[in-house]
């Protein structure tokens, strides 16, 4: 789970996985619903040597309350956007 201004910049983060936690870079305007592979960091192939590969899913988090500075910023945000396509649209 990223938090919004993650998600817009890009962000590296490490990622559980069955060997351990690995890096996974995160490009900037990612949005919720991306998966990106992680290859042969999966679940191990039955009868044949190598793994597969691990999905993660990408989750944006919205906050629920912003402080004061917080919600001037975005509103400063909001108002250079005006008329930026967005996605879907």
């Amino acid at each position: 789970v990223l938090n919004f201004a993650q998600a817009a910049l890009g962000v590296e983060v490490e990622v559980p996985t069955l060997n351990g936690k690995t890096k996974l870079k995160v490009p900037a305007g990612s949005q919720t619903g991306a998966v990106f592979r992680l290859k042969s960091e999966g679940v191990p192939h039955l009868e044949r040597s190598g793994r597969g590969d691990e999905l993660v899913n990408l989750f944006v988090a919205v906050p629920e309350k912003l402080n004061k500075e917080q919600k001037a910023l975005l509103e400063k945000l909001s108002a250079t956007l005006d008329g930026e396509k967005l996605p879907g649209r």
